[in-house]
This record gives C-alpha cells, sequence and structure tokens, in this order.
C-alpha cells in the first residue's frame, strides 16, 4: 500500500523535476549557439519558445508518468482531463508566440522610419490585422478543444446542430457588431483605405492613426487626444486620408489686403524670402502667389501656394508662410492692410439707437430726428437766412456810424460812455 502511494506522488513529481532540467539545459545549449549565428532570428525563436514550452515539458511528462503508474480509473480519468485541458493551453500559448514572432520579423523588415514608407506602412497593416485576427482563430481553436474533451459537451452539440437555424438566427443577431468589425479589419487589411501612421481628418478632428484592432482604429490628434473609432465606420462614413498614396500635399494660404498693394512686388518678396526662410519646410517643388478673388468689400483674396513633404510639414509651413507676409506688408505696406474699427460704449446700456439716430455727447442720449411735417419747409429757412443776414449787415454800418460820431450808438452803454467824455 505504501509502495503505490510513493509512485503516485513521487513519480509525477520526479517527471515534472527532469522535464524541469532537460527544458534548462535544452535551452541553455540553444541559447549558446543561437549567439553563434549573425541573424537574430534564432535568438528570438529561442526567446519566444522558452517559457510556453517551459509549461509544456512538465504536463507532458506527467501525462507520460500517469500512463506507467498504476492509478484507480475514475481518478486516472479525471486528473488526465486537467492536464489534457493543460497542454492544449499550453499549444494555444506557444502558437500565440509563435505568431508573434513571425510578426515582429516581418515588421522589423519594413521600417517605417524611412521618408518613402508607404509599402512599410501597407506591410504593418496587414501584419497587424492577421496578428489579431490569427490570435482570434487560435483561441477559438483551443476554446473548442477543450470543450470537446468532456462527453457531455458532445450531447450538446449535437442538439444545437438539430436547432441549427434557429440558433444561428439568435446568435447572428447577437454578434452582429462583432462581425462587422471583424469583418471590417480584414477587409481593412486587403483594400487598405488606412493605414498605420496615415494622417486623417475623421469628424473635423486631425490626426495619426495609432493602432488597427480588431474592433476598432485609434487616431492620436495633434494635442495627443486618442479618437476611438468602430471599424465599421470606416466603410459607412465619409473621413479625408492625407497620405493614401503620398504624404506630399500642398499648402494654401488666403490673406485678404487692400487693391492698392503691390503684388508683384509682394510676390517677389514670397519667392525671394519668406520660402527660402522656411528652414526646410518647403520643398521647393510647388510655389505660387496669385489674387484669386476680389470680395465684396473690395479687398484682394491673394493665394499663396507652398508643397512640403508630408501634412505636418505643410501645417508648419503654411504658419510660416502667413507669418512672414503679414510682417512684410506691415513694414512696407502698412496701409494695405484690413482694419475694421468699432466702438462701444458701455455707459448707456438702457439705451438703443435706431436707424437715423445719432447720440447726444452732453446727454449720453439718443436724439431722433424730427418728421418731416414737423420741419421748416425750406421757404421758411430761405427767409429766416436772409432776415438774419440783413439785421447783421445793417447793424455793423450802425456800429461804423457810431465810432464816427464818438460813440453816440451801439445802446445804452455806448451812450452813457459819451456822455462821460463830453
Amino acid at each position: 500500500m505504501i509502495s503505490e502511494t510513493w509512485q503516485k506522488i513521487v513519480i509525477p513529481i520526479a517527471a515534472v523535476l527532469i522535464s524541469w532540467i532537460a527544458h534548462t539545459l535544452l535551452f541553455l545549449l540553444l541559447r549558446w549557439a543561437a549567439r553563434k549565428t549573425p541573424w537574430p532570428f534564432d535568438d528570438e525563436l529561442v526567446c519566444y519558445s522558452k517559457w510556453p514550452l517551459f509549461v509544456l515539458f512538465p504536463i507532458i511528462a506527467v501525462l507520460v508518468a500517469l500512463a506507467n503508474i498504476s492509478v484507480d480509473p475514475n481518478t486516472f480519468v479525471t486528473v488526465q482531463r486537467i492536464f489534457i485541458v493543460l497542454l492544449i493551453a499550453g499549444i494555444g500559448y506557444l502558437a500565440c508566440n509563435m505568431v508573434r514572432l513571425a510578426a515582429l520579423t516581418l515588421i522589423r523588415a519594413n521600417k517605417v522610419e524611412s521618408e518613402n514608407n508607404l509599402h512599410a506602412r501597407i506591410a504593418h497593416t496587414q501584419v497587424q490585422v492577421f496578428k489579431r485576427l490569427c490570435y482570434g482563430f487560435i483561441a477559438v481553436i483551443c476554446a473548442a478543444c477543450i470543450v470537446f474533451t468532456f462527453p457531455a459537451a458532445w450531447q450538446i452539440g449535437a442538439s444545437l446542430l438539430a436547432s441549427a437555424g434557429v440558433m444561428g438566427i439568435i446568435i447572428g443577431i447577437a454578434a452582429k457588431p462583432i462581425l462587422e468589425n471583424s469583418l471590417s479589419s480584414l477587409i481593412i487589411a486587403v483594400t487598405r483605405p488606412i493605414l498605420l501612421d496615415d494622417e486623417v481628418i475623421i469628424d473635423g478632428e486631425y490626426g495619426r492613426v495609432e493602432a488597427i484592432h480588431s474592433m476598432y482604429v485609434v487616431v492620436r490628434t495633434w494635442d495627443a487626444r486618442r479618437l476611438i473609432i468602430p471599424l465599421s465606420r470606416i466603410f459607412t462614413s465619409t473621413f479625408e486620408n492625407w497620405s493614401r498614396r503620398s504624404p506630399w500635399k500642398i499648402g494654401t494660404i488666403f490673406i485678404y489686403l487692400d487693391p492698392s498693394v503691390p503684388v508683384d512686388a509682394l510676390r517677389t518678396i514670397y519667392m525671394d524670402k519668406v520660402l527660402p526662410s522656411s528652414g526646410g519646410l518647403w520643398d521647393g517643388k510647388v510655389a505660387n502667389c496669385a489674387v484669386t478673388d476680389v470680395t465684396s468689400d473690395g479687398f484682394l483674396q491673394i493665394r499663396f501656394l507652398a508643397s512640403a513633404q508630408d501634412p505636418s510639414k505643410a501645417f508648419d509651413l503654411r504658419c510660416h508662410v502667413r507669418e512672414k507676409v503679414v510682417e512684410a506688408v506691415q513694414q512696407r505696406w502698412p496701409w494695405a492692410l484690413i482694419r475694421h474699427r468699432l466702438e462701444i460704449s458701455t455707459s448707456m446700456p438702457k439705451h438703443v439707437l435706431n436707424d437715423g439716430d445719432r447720440l447726444d455727447p452732453l446727454m449720453n442720449q439718443p436724439v431722433r430726428p424730427r418728421p418731416l411735417s414737423d420741419q421748416a419747409s425750406l421757404e421758411t429757412i430761405r427767409q429766416t437766412s436772409e432776415k438774419v443776414l440783413f439785421d447783421g449787415l445793417a447793424r455793423g454800418n450802425l456800429d461804423d456810424a457810431g465810432h464816427h460820431d464818438g460813440g453816440q450808438y451801439d445802446g445804452g452803454h455806448h451812450q452813457n460812455v459819451g456822455a462821460e467824455h463830453s
């Protein structure tokens, strides 16, 4: 009895220890051999397979030990089933690591750091999508294998097949969003409407495609925010892709100036001074300055074009052109800049000026003109003006006569003064 108990405990433990020792010695040898080669693939193969095999070696050793010792049949079946489940999980772990290694090798072979990185971004996108699809496929296969190790699962599967029509409809309705996004990720990998590191505008937000997952796309905006876009929206809504075929872009700048500005001189400054001082932002391919429109206010709409290697540089180039052109106009033709002045008085919030009103500067209140019926007619105004002019001339003549006569006129004041002198 003691001998049987010793076999049931010691033999599996010894098998686990021996398997770990063998695993350690094997990987020491493999690591030494991998370091002798100039390729990094074998080093990574040893690294990615080390821990999955560290789990698989003792599981296989225990299954072999259980087959060579006398164990109760019910206990043997239960323990064997547990270790078979662990074995399936370990194989799935190893398969996922091999997929990860293959994806890493392909990504390393296609670097996106180069300027013309379209093919590299295509490869990165496809590798990322297929890697996640492989993960999902491995998980489904492993889960199915684990479930069907139990006899009851076969009976459940047979009943499901008998009612496949109803269950298919129910599962299809429940899993519709997941299936849509999963198929969308596969379509993205094949048709490539967006790629990793693409510069896009979605819902008015500018950003770069940071990651493409099996269910959604992550877009990093210019201010470091993250937009999470479901994959199904990529095919059901419109968006802009600024680097679909090439990242090269033409920047457009509109500036409004007075018609008196000398356009030819401004064009010369733009071509000879503004663009060469951009610090490498302008790639030298496209440059133009032209009057494209005249606004309803009489101002010129001047369009400046400049090309750059990618949208980010094009944005910086537009800012540079806008600043330098406005600075040049300020220094040479300041009158050409558009000026709007609006004075707002905060001391009269309760008064509202209507059309035709004017503000009394003393009373700080609106003065409204009288209707035409209340005003004097033009004839009355003319007669009044003639009368005032005649009285003024007559009084001026009398004043001159009074001065000649010693001041006998000009009212009582001058008369009193003449009397005092006499």
